[in-house]
């Protein structure tokens, strides 16, 4: 999270200004961890006169800090302590951490506030004691309780990662909203059998957790259809090391009731002769299971180019965003005309955007020619595009382009040269007319 320079100033400003204790407290009122160490940063980077007990806390004077370390206001003192437990001088360092310590002892469930600190702290030279000391601690339940349920997302992880929580917690951070939490929870419980546990793993909205349920043959079949590919993966991974191959199961799942997940699976497990299966899934209300057949029929290597030309014009820019993967090795097979169709301006902007990168990747000269029209068509997304297009073209492609256009081809760019040459310059203009 980043933090805002001008805040940290206006703290600072506060800071140096107050003169007593309750104006100290409300300088730094609601301030967060970041924000604390921000301020005592910028005290040191920017010395000034100090006034106040907390000033002197922040300063540059090592004497002063140590001093003013017993003098601070109740209400801001544990901050202070914890930033000053990891100070470059010994003195201060040692002072800080005794009071720190007397604090802990007094009342343990400091910690769950200090704990922040601690986890900003830690990389820090001489970071390291708060963090280690307030670990220790989570040996408690009341503490471990409470700063489990820190809104600190670094003082959870750090709880989770301490190996202190039993598996109750454990199981309690599988729905943790943090996900490298919920990783680490995942990979503490790897190999648990309890049905609770099992039951989070499977049901989770997290495709990592969902895949740590996949141990055997049996859990492999239910999540064969996942619609997450590492989840999938998985599956087929569980099922192959038994001796089985995944593919008559998905061509079995397709077959019955196609879903997602299913599809994408016969993409991934399937051969070419399972494109007689799919191909009839294009015409399926669902977008989602007309995209994932386009995409397994590519991985497949069957790419008839009648049945999916037509998909170019599918409402779904998910699928027509598949078929335009799926035909740019093919598009010299699309009828151009029907393409420049797409292009018109009153063509949905996903449409035209895939229109654009079919014709493009017809030829040079066609790819040449469109960038050209669109240059000297209105402003508007596609004209920037093809801007980009014929720089990209300039200075690179221009290097290894070793044919001529002819024809009717030639005819049309000579034209659009001539109208285009204020706009492209004159020496890429006598660029192109060297290839003419």
């Amino acid at each position: 999270m980043r933090i805002n320079q001008d805040e940290v100033a206006e703290r600072l400003a506060a800071v140096r200004a107050a003169r007593n204790p309750d104006a100290e407290v409300a300088a730094m009122a609601g301030a967060s961890p970041r924000l604390w160490l921000a301020v005592d940063d910028g005290a040191r980077r920017h010395p000034r006169g100090h006034r106040g007990v907390l000033a002197r806390a922040l300063g540059r004077d090592g004497r002063l800090r140590e001093a003013a370390l017993t003098r601070l206001d109740e209400r801001i003192a544990l901050p202070v302590l914890a930033i000053r437990a990891a100070d470059w001088v010994p003195q201060v360092r040692e002072r800080a951490r005794r009071e720190c310590l007397r604090h802990l002892f007094r009342d343990p469930m400091t910690a769950v506030d200090l704990f922040p600190f601690a986890c900003l702290l830690r990389p820090r030279a001489q970071g390291e004691w708060l963090a280690v000391t307030l670990e220790g601690m989570l040996r408690t339940p009341e503490v471990r309780s409470a700063t489990l349920a820190s809104p600190d997302v670094l003082t959870r992880r750090t709880v989770y990662t301490s190996g202190r929580a039993d598996v109750g917690e454990l199981t309690a951070g599988l729905q943790d909203a943090d996900l490298k939490i919920r990783l680490a929870c995942a990979a503490r419980l790897a190999g648990s059998t309890d049905p609770e546990v099992l039951h989070l793993l499977r049901s989770s909205g997290t495709a990592a957790l969902r895949a740590r349920a996949v141990r055997d043959p049996a859990d492999a079949l239910p999540a064969l259809a996942d619609p997450a590919s590492l989840v999938r993966a998985y599956a087929q991974f569980v099922l192959r090391r038994a001796g089985e191959d995944p593919a008559p199961h998905y061509r079995k799942l397709v077959t019955a009731a196609a879903s997602p997940g299913a599809v994408a699976g016969l993409g991934e497990t399937g051969t070419e002769a399972d494109g007689a299966l799919l191909l009839p899934l294009l015409g399926d209300p669902r977008p989602k299971v007309r995209a994932e057949t386009v995409r397994a029929l590519r991985r497949l290597r069957v790419v008839p180019v009648d049945r999916l030309a037509p998909l170019l014009a599918d409402p779904s820019p998910r699928v027509a965003r598949q078929v335009v993967l799926a035909l740019r090795g093919c598009a010299t097979e699309i009828d151009e005309a029907a393409l420049r169709r797409m292009l018109d301006p009153g063509q949905p902007g996903h449409r035209r955007r895939n229109a654009f990168q079919l014709l493009s990747a017809r030829d040079t000269w066609t790819r040449l020619a469109l960038d050209l029209r669109l240059l000297l068509g209105p402003d508007e997304p596609l004209r920037e595009t093809a801007r980009n297009d014929l720089s990209n073209w300039f200075a690179h492609g221009s290097a290894t382009t070793y044919t001529a256009p002819r024809g009717e081809r030639a005819a049309e760019l000579r034209d659009l040269v001539s109208r285009a040459e204020p706009l492209l310059g004159e020496a890429r203009a006598r660029v192109l007319r060297l290839f003419l």
